[in-house]
């Protein structure tokens, strides 16, 4: 990664590149503003220190993080119409239907003061489609409730408006753009996934921030990247379009210019005035790149409020939801944090236990809601190996302390005494473990056996009564693994144990061994640090701690 000067979003330095981003978070979220100590002034480390070793935040592997941005956002293409984009995108976008009524009837009444639960269930329930969704959405893991719901006007009081005003949006507008491809698809459902934990969070926040329109912001988080989404629908050839747009480096909204005529963010605008969104929401939809250029200086602080507050939660969802291999983490403007309130605020206390939960709660229901078989995800935990893992090695400091430990409790609990199930076996099997505490699996290298292997786990975690929770954290931990033990022909042991309160998951493959990902050499030392920036969104969202055997083969995850 190289370092452009005549870029307005120039990605960091390589070089001590933790170094910077520490001194970019202590000046952003507190601490001194000192320059950032070198290897030589002060030791490195390989994730933000907090006020306590566990409250720290990784940067996830091989993201590029920019500086602010002081242009229009758009690499000097702007646009007043849809005109102006590329054919095949244009006249996709053309097609599109008008927002439909019952979406705009629950927006505007649940930003109403007098809203009540009743009155927005009244609504959800004059669409049946809409009403079933909806329980089924309260009724899902990521809820965790202890018992099942049956009402539209409970499951609305018990999801809260800004739960039930994402689901109602995305409900509806997955059904407004049909994906023309596979790979679009999971691009897709990637995306809403990452909008609906933005929108979660910005909720979340909102509760520091005085003034600021809680409904608004989480309306805004779900609806920042509707542009993207537009594109991903229309565009069969989305993901290979923007690879091949620009230079190696260059950033993401610039290459979508090249690619489409226009960046998402000013194509997400112009489709938010043809469904006559609020102008103050298309505005900040515009601009939620660059929210210090959203409103006037003249327009109510409450809106530069809100601006600011969902561009800094679609950054702390990044460190929670890092999807997609194009994905950058953006330096909030400067004049942020001060319009917040947030001045001097350390990370911990932007990447707290409530915003873990949200992020949590969005990453979970999508999960679980996917209809994508186990070879179709897109994972938020990828492994690296050859000249990748040679890549993230290279964006790594020497010096640092990883957070991934190292032991053979993973390997114990795999080697131990725990029954043995063949993939052979697989429906015999999962039916007579309903009911065990421990259990481990076997399954060769196929998608037939991790797919096999995640849905066991899953069955027989909650045959254990272990919570509902910790069960769906695990599931999708397990599902994100499995795909990067597929590429190597290996076999695939996955054993757990339930010691109430903690969850203990452990996995091996050779696959995952660092002798056959890293450059030849590489000690050990180096995998568990590799291995902690590839395992750093779910460290981040503080579903697991994480133990490595000596050669990595084996993880053990504990949950907390």
């Amino acid at each position: 990664m190289t370092t452009s000067t005549s870029s307005p979003h120039a990605p960091l330095a390589q070089n001590g590149f933790f170094e910077k981003l520490r001194a970019f978070f202590r000046g952003m979220f507190g601490g001194s503003a000192a320059p950032a100590p070198t290897s030589a002034t002060a030791p490195a480390q390989s994730a933000v220190q907090a006020e306590s070793e566990s409250d720290v935040i990784i940067a996830p592997g091989g993201f590029r993080i920019y500086r602010s941005k002081t242009d229009d956002g758009t690499g000097g293409v702007n646009i007043s119409s849809l005109d102006e984009l590329v054919p095949d995108v244009r006249e996709g976008l053309n097609l599109l239907p008008p927002l439909p009524t019952v979406v705009l009837e629950l927006l505007k009444e649940i930003q109403s003061s007098t809203s009540t639960a009743s009155s927005v269930a009244e609504i959800a329930a004059s669409d049946p489609s809409l009403a079933a969704s909806l329980l089924r959405a309260v009724n899902s893991a990521a809820f965790g409730l202890s018992q099942k719901v049956t009402s539209v006007s409970q499951a609305v009081s018990l999801l809260g408006f800004s739960s039930v005003r994402s689901l109602v949006v995305r409900f509806r507008l997955e059904g407004m753009m049909p994906q023309r491809a596979s790979e679009n698809e999971a691009i897709s459902e990637d995306i809403w996934t990452h909008s609906l934990a933005v929108s979660y969070i910005a909720a979340a926040m909102a509760a520091r921030v005085p003034d600021v329109d809680r409904g608004f912001v989480s309306t805004l988080g779900l609806l920042h990247d509707i542009g993207r989404l537009a594109i991903c629908s229309q565009h069969p050839g989305f993901a290979t379009a923007l690879r091949n747009a620009g230079s190696a480096g260059e950033p993401l909204l610039q290459r979508e210019a090249i690619a489409f005529g226009a960046d998402h963010a000013a194509i997400g605008a112009l489709l938010g005035n043809r469904w006559k969104l609020p102008a103050d929401l298309n505005t900040a939809i515009r601009w939620h790149h660059a929210p210090d250029r959203a409103f006037e200086p003249t327009d109510p602080p409450a809106l530069h409020k809100a601006a600011y507050l969902v561009h800094v939660a679609d950054q702390l969802s990044k460190f929670c939801f890092a999807y997609s291999e194009d994905m950058q983490i953006e330096l909030p403007p400067e004049g942020a944090m001060e319009a917040l309130g947030m001045t001097g605020s350390s990370l911990p206390h932007l990447l707290d236990a409530k915003v873990r939960a949200a992020a949590t709660q969005a990453i979970l229901y999508a999960e679980e809601n996917s209809k994508r078989s186990l070879k179709h995800v897109r994972p938020f935990l990828k492994l690296r190996r050859g000249a990748e893992a040679v890549e993230l090695c290279a964006r790594l400091d020497k010096n640092a302390q990883p957070r991934v430990s190292e032991g053979t409790a993973g390997a114990d609990l795999i080697n131990g005494s725990e029954k043995t199930v063949h993939f052979e076996a697989a429906k015999q099997a999962a039916a007579n473990l309903g009911g065990e505490l421990a259990g481990r699996y076997t399954a060769t290298g196929s998608a037939a056996g991790a797919e096999w292997l995640a849905k066991s786990l899953s069955a027989n975690l909650s045959a254990a009564n272990v919570p509902t929770k910790t069960t769906a954290c695990a599931r999708a931990v397990v599902r994100a693994l499995l795909p990067n033990l597929l590429a190597l022909p290996a076999k695939i042991d996955i054993a757990w144990q339930w010691e109430s309160p903690t969850l203990h998951v452990a996995i091996r493959s050779e696959a995952m061994a660092f002798a056959k990902r890293l450059p030849a050499g590489s000690d050990a030392e180096l995998g568990r640090r590799v291995l902690e920036a590839e395992l750093a969104n779910i460290l981040n969202l503080g579903w697991f701690d994480a133990e490595t055997s000596t050669d990595g083969g084996t993880l053990l995850l504990r949950s907390r």
